[in-house]
């Protein structure tokens, strides 16, 4: 009986371990969030934030004396200048709003106040140009619908344009547009990313024949798909040790209706120590080629105390969503 005691405690204190090792039930308390961004030259394999510029929270505070942070920036750049839409939180009690920075060179950049501002919570603004207008498709759960905007006289005066996908809360949706593709991959609460393709942008958009692509520690989007010389990639979030702390970059090929993934970068984005703008983590970039260079803006959050906070349930929870996620995809392949 002794013996069985023993070897129960072991398999107990062993699942403990392996859990928190995983997801660690002490986990460090993220707090306001700051954007960066930069050139290169060449498609950048390695984001080297120690040589880039920040706009931070106390930047601009010093304007919008209210603010509490920015994040989820996306860039577009059209004629001379540049324009990073973002994801602004001003009263803590108040919704999030989207708002604007411009710059003529892509360096020195000057707040333009909100563009869109709605009685429900707005994120994840990705802004983009489709047959010479330009759209933005945010994050909108608070609405239970992923609707898409379109500008009126850019980059100001956006008014819905279409419910893109209807009563359902999804988080970050990501859409990629082409003429052979129309994608969105977009996450619900329960970790599950879902893929739906649709014919055009206007058109209906459906679950694709296998809906869910991962579940788990990494399965939302944390920013737009982008092309390197092998296909598309799409930014993942890691939230092992919490939310926003991390971000992987995953491959996805589609062909003939069908798709598959691979990870290619983990933690392509982690915390940074040597800046107390990112020295809890990072989960969000926007990289897209720019004339004869490379472009991208990126964000992260700073730690808001030194104490960490304790939470097994979700050390628990994650830890089931990632082995769900193993046993799909072993058996998928």
């Amino acid at each position: 009986m002794k013996k069985k005691i023993i070897i129960i405690i072991f398999l107990l204190l062993s699942i403990i371990a392996i859990l928190n090792y995983r997801v660690p039930f002490f986990h460090e308390i993220g707090g306001a969030w700051s954007i960066g961004y930069n050139f290169s030259k060449k498609f950048p394999n390695k984001i080297e934030i120690e040589k880039n510029k920040i706009y931070s929270v106390e930047d601009l505070k010093k304007i919008s004396d209210s603010t509490q942070f920015l994040a989820d920036p996306f860039f577009i750049k059209e004629k001379d200048s540049f324009y990073i839409f973002f994801e602004h939180k001003k009263i803590k009690k108040h919704p999030a709003e989207i708002g604007l920075l411009t710059s003529k060179d892509g360096e020195k950049y000057s707040y333009k106040g909100t563009v869109l501002k709605q009685k429900f919570h707005l994120s994840y603004p990705q802004v983009f140009k489709y047959k010479n207008n330009f759209y933005m498709l945010p994050e909108s759960q608070g609405a239970n619908n992923v609707i898409l905007y379109k500008a009126n006289k850019f980059p100001y005066e956006w008014t819905i344009e279409d419910t893109l996908i209807a009563n359902i809360k999804l988080k970050d949706p990501t859409i990629f547009l082409s003429d052979t593709l129309n994608v969105i991959a977009a996450t619900d609460s329960n970790t599950n990313l879902f893929i739906y393709t649709s014919k055009s942008l206007n058109s209906k958009w459906e679950l694709h024949k296998k809906p869910i692509a991962m579940i788990g520690t990494e399965a939302r989007p944390g920013g737009r798909f982008f092309r390197d010389s092998k296909g598309l990639i799409l930014p993942i979030q890691n939230s092992k040790l919490g939310y926003g702390s991390g971000l992987s970059l995953y491959r996805f090929q589609f062909k003939n209706n069908v798709y598959s993934y691979e990870k290619i970068k983990n933690l392509f984005l982690s915390k940074n120590k040597s800046f107390k703008e990112f020295n809890y983590g990072m989960h969000h970039l926007d990289l897209q080629k720019v004339d004869d260079r490379y472009y991208y803006v990126y964000d992260g959050n700073r730690l808001e105390t030194n104490s960490k906070k304790f939470n097994i349930k979700r050390s628990i929870k994650a830890n089931f969503y990632d082995l769900k996620n193993w046993t799909l995809q072993t058996i998928l392949k």
